[in-house]
């Protein structure tokens, strides 16, 4: 009859240098997680759309896409403030007749949503400084 060898487990004898440099490795990992979770949810760009707070005379920027447009209202003489908004109807649905009477406009933005329908009128801004 043959016998069959032990299993022994691994050697789990370590050095305190190793544990230390383990629980290091660790900690560093973890921080490292934490700040990307950190910036992520705190990141340094403001993806709030401010669309339903512009006003006439107003001036702002597209944060979004051209599909997708956010707002990020502006100073007019900053040089990011792309567009003025010549009129804001918040009982207009469709931008085309919303806009169609009125002097200027370049472009619309319609925005949608549960109880929030308006449409904003917009020119290219003139008054943005080239700094």
């Amino acid at each position: 009859m043959s016998q069959i060898p032990s299993l022994d487990g691994p050697n789990t004898s370590y050095t305190s240098a190793q544990v230390r440099r383990n629980r290091l490795i660790f900690l560093g990992l973890l921080l490292v997680l934490a700040g990307m979770v950190a910036f992520w949810a705190l990141g340094p760009y403001d993806t709030k759309d401010q669309s339903a707070t512009l006003k006439a005379g107003d001036c702002f920027q597209n944060i979004g896409t051209d599909k997708e447009a956010k707002t990020k209202k502006l100073d007019c003489t900053d040089p990011h403030a792309d567009y003025k908004v010549l009129k804001m109807d918040e009982d207009a649905v469709v931008d085309t007749l919303a806009c169609s009477d009125v002097p200027g406009t370049t472009g619309s933005l319609t925005q949608s949503g549960p109880g929030k329908w308006f449409v904003v009128c917009f020119k290219e801004n003139d008054e943005k400084s080239d700094k």
